[in-house]
């Protein structure tokens, strides 16, 4: 009973492995199909192959141009690069060969794009035609109607100095802002662009005609740079070039500038409606040379008498500057009353602070007395007393021209060589030698041989003539020789 009860256990467990044995088979046999069924859906064409996908993908914006950057390693295979946009619509293929490195730098290069956002696919090819997967980046290309709202840098100040070079002073650019370029025209006609580095502020023109027009642009980048100070776009746009154009109010008051011809020199007027704090400059040619004068105003109608000036028509440069330091200047054809030099044969030294008769080494007799400064000779000299005595500040002589004459301007010369005299010198004239009037002062060193001009602030007319020396060096001062230009 035992052994019917164990044997029927037996069968049963048979059964039950036998159909576990079946069902395992079916399983086996349908997932085998179903893979050899997936495996033919994607290789009835052939099995796929996939190269190197290029990595770390970049773009640089550029003028109506892109720059693709990316790495592709250990490509042994690879024969091209693809680059694909606007959905498959466009590519282009890039040539690629493996250097010796492990790992290759790409710089794609797609021109004649229009200006606006992209979507780039990136593949490798090899020379099967296997694709890699596929790589996406994102790029901006630019063009005129990003380059057609950009603007130069602004003009802070304008100063011209008298030696005609220019000091223009720009507001500071953006991180975007590169080279500025500044156009103008020299003295000698020749066109001079200047350029301004995107951290620096200040520019010097040389030599600048201030007839012809001043132009700028300024070029910018699309993008800022990268952490690194790496550009981040292969293009930069310049702006359109600007026509620098004066302060309204300095211009209306060149603008306004008349002239009355006087004796050695002309009146100067002009029209000041809104009392403007003013510096006015006054440059005139006396032999050859620059002679420059100046003044400060703030009157509605202002007047300068500018005197010491050669006969015959010329041209006179007047520059203005308000308290922006903004400066502009024009020219003006003017043709003063002839002056002539005084003649000295009648003038007499009648007065004097001091003199240091003429040692033997110091040449003729007249050498250091106050006479030597009308005697026509500029190897001669006037000195104040140093040797017995040595008197101070200030120092002066008086002449006595024997009639009454109309005083244009007068002109000194500084003992050869020698500067270390008076910095402060005054002119002062007298009808009687009793009543004196202040008419020119020059707060100057003597530094050159040939001579400073000085005009009268008025024309007057007068027979007594006194130079004042007020500062100087030490405590002595001396001359060489005394011109006067006026009507005799």
């Amino acid at each position: 009973m035992i052994r019917l009860i164990k044997k029927k256990q037996i069968m049963k467990k048979i059964k039950y492995y036998a159909v576990l044995i079946i069902i395992s088979v079916f399983v086996i046999f349908t997932s085998c199909n179903d893979t050899y069924e997936f495996h033919e859906k994607y290789t009835k064409d052939g099995e796929i192959i996939y190269t190197n996908k290029v990595d770390s993908l970049t773009t640089l914006s550029g003028d109506n141009r892109i720059e693709i950057r990316g790495y592709i390693s250990n490509a042994f295979n690879v024969k091209e690069i693809e680059v694909v946009w606007d959905k498959g619509e466009s590519s282009k293929l890039f040539d690629y060969a493996k250097s010796s490195n492990d790992t290759d730098l790409l710089e794609l290069f797609i021109d004649d794009l229009e200006e606006r956002s992209y979507e780039f696919e990136v593949y490798s090819k090899d020379s099967d035609g296997n694709k890699s997967i596929r790589v996406l980046t994102y790029g901006t290309v630019y063009g005129e109607v990003h380059r057609s709202n950009l603007t130069a840098r602004y003009i802070n100040t304008f100063a011209l100095a008298s030696d005609h070079n220019v000091t223009l002073s720009f507001k500071d650019g953006d991180e975007l802002t590169r080279n500025t370029e500044v156009k103008y025209t020299n003295m000698n006609n020749e066109e001079v662009v200047s350029v301004l580095a995107p951290g620096e502020s200040i520019v010097i023109l040389v030599d600048l005609d201030i007839s012809k027009p001043i132009e700028y642009r300024t070029f910018y980048a699309p993008t800022p740079k990268d952490l690194d100070g790496n550009e981040t776009s292969i293009d930069e746009f310049g702006s359109d070039w600007a026509i620098y154009e004066p302060p309204y109010d300095l211009k209306t008051i060149l603008n306004s500038m008349t002239f009355v011809p006087i004796l050695g020199g002309v009146n100067v007027n002009w029209e000041n409606p809104d009392n403007l704090e003013l510096n006015l400059q006054f440059k005139k040619i006396v032999g050859g040379e620059e002679v420059i004068s100046s003044t400060t105003s703030s009157e509605s109608l202002g007047s300068y008498i500018l005197g010491g000036m050669e006969s015959g028509e010329q041209v006179l440069e007047i520059t203005i500057e308000n308290i922006y330091k903004n400066s502009w200047a024009s020219n003006y054809t003017v043709t003063p009353i002839p002056a002539v030099l005084l003649d000295k044969s009648n003038w007499t030294i009648i007065d004097f602070d001091s003199e240091e008769p003429a040692e033997s080494n110091w040449g003729p007799p007249i050498q250091g007395l106050a006479a030597a400064v009308i005697d026509s000779d500029l190897g001669t000299f006037w000195h104040s007393a140093w040797d017995q005595t040595q008197p101070g500040y200030p120092h002066y002589f008086t002449i006595d021209m024997g009639a009454d004459k109309t005083i244009a301007s007068f002109e000194i010369f500084r003992r050869s060589g020698r500067w270390w005299s008076a910095n402060k010198h005054e002119f002062w004239v007298s009808s009687d030698n009793v009543n004196w009037e202040k008419v020119a002062e020059l707060d100057s060193w003597l530094e050159v041989d040939s001579g400073y001009t000085v005009s009268a602030a008025s024309i007057p007319t007068a027979r007594y003539v006194k130079y004042v020396a007020t500062e100087g060096y030490d405590y002595y001062a001396f001359l060489a020789e005394i011109n006067i230009y006026g009507l005799e």
